[in-house]
């Protein structure tokens, strides 16, 4: 993955320039251009080494709470090759992309609406309804145009997102993300199979279910694209009726209970529609008759684990925790691990 190949080259060049007559070098075109096969050979013992590392660090991460136990349902989970991943901001955030929160909080300080009124807001999980009164203040025009400039800035592709397309290479992807990096990460792949046949959004999710069963590869944008207000789900007026009982998104949901496993990566999971809509299937079907999800989450110092996992269980979601604060690293480690086994 060339994404590590340009860490490499961070972490020879910390050491600072090269200057030769009034020229400056980076340390790695240096070697690189002199020597290649020691390059080669430093670049692949760099490798192994890292690797090596991360994968003790799995194993600690594992060792706590009852990580290890659900991780080796997971592991069965993902060997089916049917495990469909559910990409939440947090895996965008490497790359640079704001969460959620954070740009809510950047358009209200370029509104008149009190700060603490949406940290508030924000504190309840009233995500949707936070986007709405700076929408509704701010006006459609202006809110759309720092929506779209915001998420379309392309960024460096770096971070734990750029194992989806050797982890999932052949599956269906589902997000909330209204950002491009998905599409981009799997567009640099060599590989000719890769990318998606076909991007389906927002509130276009009504043959969904029958495309992939025809052998379609998608990517499921499930909020919409930044790019696009006509079948976005963002603000509390679109919420309403998508996640309404004959909305497009809770039929989603509805039906895709019933199919794969999911694994959630990069969402937090706290009180939303997506929670509420899987605890409904989960009440009306009973979890016996459904598959268990799994979730890879960061957790806060101010969380009660156990709560919070019997939260998700209502939901028929099982975590696994990694320590806050270390989210590239701690998904990086547990990918790695993922493929070994």
């Amino acid at each position: 993955m060339e994404f590590l190949r340009t860490q490499f080259h961070q972490e020879l060049d910390d050491e600072g320039e090269i200057f030769i007559a009034g020229e400056t070098f980076a340390r790695h075109d240096i070697l690189n251009g002199l020597a290649p096969e020691p390059y080669r050979i430093i670049f692949n013992d760099w490798l192994e080494e890292r690797k090596e590392r991360l994968l003790t660090k799995a194993d600690e991460i594992l060792a706590r709470y009852d990580n290890n136990q659900r991780f080796d349902r997971l592991i069965a989970a993902f060997k089916t090759d049917r495990m469909v991943p559910f990409i939440g901001a947090g895996m965008s955030a490497a790359c640079g992309y704001p969460p959620w929160t954070k740009f809510l909080n950047q358009l209200c300080s370029e509104s008149h609406v009190k700060e603490a009124d949406i940290n508030v807001m924000l504190a309840r999980g009233e995500y949707e309804e936070a986007a709405q009164l700076i929408h509704d203040d701010l006006g459609s025009a202006l809110f759309n145009e720092n929506l779209e400039a915001t998420f379309t800035h392309e960024k460096p592709l770096t971070g734990p997102i750029n194992y989806l397309p050797t982890l999932f290479p052949r599956v269906s992807i589902i997000t909330t993300n209204f950002d491009p990096v998905i599409e981009r990460v799997y567009e640099n792949e060599k590989d000719n199979d890769a990318g998606f046949d076909m991007v389906q959004s927002g509130c276009s999710l009504s043959e969904v279910l029958r495309q992939i069963a025809a052998g379609s590869r998608l990517l499921i944008k499930l909020h919409g694209d930044c790019r696009r207000t006509v079948d976005r789900v963002l603000l509390k007026t679109e919420y309403d009726s998508a996640y309404a009982d004959k909305g497009a998104v809770k039929q989603f949901f509805d039906k895709t209970m019933f199919g794969q496993s999911l694994l959630f990566l990069g969402c937090s999971l706290n009180i939303d529609r997506t929670i509420n809509s899987m605890k409904g299937v989960v009440r009306e079907f009973g979890a016996e008759g459904l598959p268990r999800h799994y979730a890879i989450l960061e957790l806060k110092s101010v969380d009660d684990r156990v709560t919070r996992k019997k939260h998700l269980s209502e939901a028929n979601i099982f975590p696994i925790w990694y320590e806050e604060g270390d989210h590239d690293e701690s998904l990086e480690a547990l990918f790695l691990k993922l493929l070994e086994d």
